[in-house]
């Protein structure tokens, strides 16, 4: 679908999935009803090789509403698939979510005025979990949410934005040649640091930039039963220990090595808090 120089959308949404056909259908459902004018924005649903129904899924919705596009990565990986979305946005700004989220009607409409208020390089927001099955009894909602903080404002240097609710300027994905593909989910393992390492490449590359948060741009993200179990969540924590390593040291520096201790100590600390938590809420918890 070929856009004309003056009716390029302001917002490139992209939805990167791998063989989750039947949670696409949700997150597409809430993209299609924003109170944003179609006109101002579109969706590319970008198809990572997957083996079940999500070409026709996507499809399907493309036939009655005209700015939602489907795509092909055939190159395994998260990071891959982004940069695909980006590369066929026509949107100045590309806003990415999961295939597993629902986002509520004023999500556009409240990106776009932060777009014409604070001309942010990039921003998001929060993401709250929502679940279509059954909790275990230790279970908190906070281990498959996140938020910055209750009010709006700049991040710090030290402070990342989420992939799961960002918004980033297509200019500075181009300028910056996107997501690392050696970081990242690919498949099924889990992977991160991506994110963190576009936004420090970002900050680098616009010193006066504002990477921007505003917990009004919530989503809600599904937890799927597979998350709500010990092994998950200690793969998961490791995982992400193991990327903020290799996003952020450089192992011939004495910073480094100090880093490693820390992380190291961090780790043990972590498990630690985490069974004791699960224990405290399994005995003491009321569910009620």
């Amino acid at each position: 679908m070929e856009h004309p120089e003056n009716s390029k959308p302001g917002v490139s949404v992209v939805i990167c999935t791998y063989n989750r056909a039947e949670l696409l259908v949700n997150a597409l459902r809430t993209l299609c009803e924003q109170t944003m004018d179609k006109s101002c924005y579109e969706v590319l649903v970008v198809d990572n090789n997957s083996k079940d129904d999500t070409r026709s899924v996507a499809e399907k919705f493309s036939r009655s509403h005209p700015n939602l596009r489907y795509c092909l990565e055939a190159r395994q990986g998260l990071s891959h698939a982004r940069n695909c979305g980006w590369r066929e946005a026509h949107g100045a700004y590309v806003a990415y979510i999961d295939d597993e989220c629902k986002v509520p009607p004023h999500w556009l409409a409240k990106a776009r005025r932060i777009i014409e208020n604070v001309s942010p390089v990039a921003f998001g927001g929060p993401y709250y979990g929502y679940h279509n099955s059954s909790t275990p009894r230790w279970w908190k909602k906070s281990y498959e949410s996140f938020e910055h903080s209750k009010t709006p404002r700049a991040l710090s240097d030290g402070e990342y934005l989420r992939g799961g609710n960002i918004f980033i300027r297509r200019d500075l994905l181009e300028m910056t040649g996107g997501f690392d593909v050696k970081l990242g989910m690919s498949g099924k393992k889990l992977a991160y640091g991506e994110e963190a390492n576009l936004q420090r490449r970002i900050r680098a590359t616009m010193h006066d930039g504002i990477i921007y948060y505003d917990p009004e741009l919530y989503i809600y993200h599904l937890v799927r039963p597979e998350k709500m179990t010990w092994r998950y969540i200690l793969n998961s924590r490791f995982a992400g220990g193991r990327h903020i390593y290799r996003v952020f040291c450089d192992n011939a520096s004495r910073r480094t090595r100090l880093l490693r201790l820390q992380l190291r100590a961090h780790a043990v600390i972590t498990i630690f808090m985490f069974f004791a938590d699960i224990l405290d809420g399994v005995l003491k918890r009321d569910r009620k």
